[in-house]
Formats: C-alpha cells, sequence, structure tokens
C-alpha cells in the first residue's frame, strides 16, 4: 500500500470507532515523520495488554505497524528517511496558513467582542435616556396636576366666600325686614327711640345703594 492507501483507509477505521471524521490530516501531514509519533506506537507495543492498545483496532493497529518505516520492506533503510526540502517547504507553507487563519478568526472574535460592547453600551444609554425622559414627564405631569388642584381649590374657596357673603346679604335683610315691620306707636318711648333710630339708618343704607355712594 501507498502512504496515501495507508492513510485512507486510517481515516476509514477511525471514522468507524469514533462515529465522526477525522478532521486533523494537515496536522497529521505535519507531525507524522516527528519522533513523537513513534513513541505512541512503541509505548503499544511495549503494553500487550494495557488498557491503551485494547482500545486501539486490530486493523488500526496494523496500519499503524504498516507505517513503521522498519517493517514496511526490506529495501527500505533501517533509519527513518528525513523530510525533504520540498515537504519542509510544504509544511511550513501549511502551517502558517493554518496560524494566519488562527489569527483571522481571533481577529474577528475581538472585533464581535467590540461591537457588541458598543451595542450594549449605546442600549445602555438610551435606557437611561428614555428613563430620564420618562421621569421628566411623570414630573410634568404631577407640576400641572397640582397647578390643577391649586386652581381647582382657589374656585372653591371663591365659590365659599360667595355663598357666605350671600347668606350674610340675606340675613341681614331679613333682619331689616323685620326692623322696618316694627309698629312704633306701639312701642315704649325709649324701644320707639331704639327701633326708630334703626330704621333711619336702614332706609339711609337703602338709598345710599340706589344712588351710589357719591352722592
Amino acid at each position: 500500500m501507498s502512504d496515501a492507501d495507508k492513510s485512507v483507509a486510517a481515516t476509514a477505521n477511525f471514522a468507524g470507532v469514533e462515529k465522526h471524521n477525522f478532521t486533523l490530516m494537515q496536522c497529521w501531514q505535519v507531525l507524522k515523520d516527528e519522533p513523537k509519533w513513534w513513541e505512541l506506537k512503541t509505548k503499544i507495543d511495549a503494553t500487550p495488554n494495557s488498557a491503551s492498545r485494547k482500545s486501539v483496532p486490530s486493523s488500526l493497529s496494523r496500519d499503524i505497524s504498516d507505517l513503521d518505516p522498519n517493517k514496511s520492506s526490506s529495501t527500505s533503510p533501517s533509519k527513518k528517511r528525513p523530510m525533504g526540502r520540498d515537504a519542509a517547504k510544504e509544511a511550513k507553507k501549511k502551517a502558517a496558513l493554518v496560524s494566519s487563519e488562527c489569527m483571522s478568526k481571533m481577529h474577528e472574535l475581538s472585533v464581535q467582542r467590540i461591537e457588541l460592547f458598543k451595542e450594549t453600551e449605546g442600549e445602555r444609554k438610551a435606557r437611561l435616556d428614555e428613563m430620564v425622559a420618562l421621569e421628566k414627564a411623570k414630573a410634568e405631569e404631577a407640576r400641572e396636576h397640582r397647578k390643577m388642584m391649586l386652581e381647582i381649590e382657589r374656585e372653591r374657596l371663591a365659590l365659599d366666600k360667595q355663598r357666605l357673603r350671600m347668606d350674610d346679604e340675606k340675613k341681614e335683610k331679613e333682619e331689616d325686614e323685620r326692623i322696618l315691620a316694627i309698629n312704633l306707636d306701639q312701642c315704649q318711648p325709649m324701644q320707639r327711640m331704639y327701633y326708630q333710630a334703626l330704621q333711619e339708618d336702614i332706609i339711609q343704607r337703602m338709598m345710599s345703594r340706589r344712588h351710589g355712594p357719591n352722592q
């Protein structure tokens, strides 16, 4: 099997075990020739009864074994072949592309956070302005209500004053009529002098009201 066929078989086995596709192929292309990868196989081979080896399907273990350069073929060199110049350049290019994409994503997230913060500040300011406008409207409404109540109270006091004046005038008129109806000839001399003075005073006030205060 070629390296491409082995990669396809390995990803198929991964999808069958993990129930989802292998999404780190670019990372695998960069790291597959690193010594740390072979440390995993060494640990698996060294512990044949361990849980880590039992958890690895036989087909995947076989593919890992097939990837071992020491067992791939009799014609292969005993040591791992170093990465070629073109492969190294391609790996660096892919790593730089991944790093650039990560930086772009981080920048987009930062911009989104800033925009969200600005929107939140704008909403907070709008809500504060709305509350201030509402308080002003309530204060203006309360002021108008107090003004209307004061006007109603003034009108009520004026009506009460007018009613009291009318009551006083009515009582005064009734008293004047009573005094004028007294027959002086039937009164004692002192009473006649008293009621006569009152009758003259009443007649004078009546004449004064009829002709005005200046006449």
